[in-house]
C-alpha cells in the first residue's frame, strides 16, 4: 500500500511540472492575430491560401513561423518570429537555424 501511495505522488509530482512549453497551437483559428494578417497579404490575390502551410518550428528556445505555398520559388523567404518579425541572420546564423530547428507542426494556412 506504501509503494502505491508514493507511485501516485511521484505522478501527481511529475504532471505538475512544468517545462515552460509555449502555448501548442492545434488549429488556424489559434494563430496570432499578425500572422493571420500576413497570411491574406501573402495568399488573397491568386487564393492561393488552399495551397498555403504554416510550419510552426522552434529554435534556441523561441517559436518561428513559416508560410510556404507550393507555388512559390524561394524557400524561408516568409519566415517570421513569435512577433512577427523576419530575422535579421547572416549565413552562419540561417545554417545553424537549418540544422538545429525542430518542426513542431504544420498546418494549413486556412480554414478549409
Amino acid at each position: 500500500m506504501k509503494q502505491l501511495f508514493l507511485l501516485a505522488c511521484l505522478c501527481l509530482i511529475l504532471s505538475t511540472l512544468s517545462c515552460d512549453k509555449k502555448d501548442e497551437i492545434t488549429d488556424v483559428d489559434q494563430f496570432p492575430a499578425w500572422l493571420q494578417t500576413k497570411i491574406t497579404e501573402l495568399t488573397s490575390e491568386f487564393d492561393l491560401c488552399k495551397m498555403t502551410d504554416v510550419t510552426i518550428i522552434e529554435y534556441k528556445g523561441e517559436r518561428y513561423y513559416h508560410i510556404y505555398c507550393g507555388l512559390w520559388s524561394c524557400m524561408y523567404c516568409q519566415l517570421f518570429d513569435e512577433h512577427g518579425n523576419k530575422p535579421n541572420w547572416n549565413n552562419n546564423d540561417f545554417n545553424d537555424f537549418l540544422a538545429n530547428k525542430k518542426e513542431i507542426k504544420v498546418l494549413p494556412a486556412c480554414p478549409k
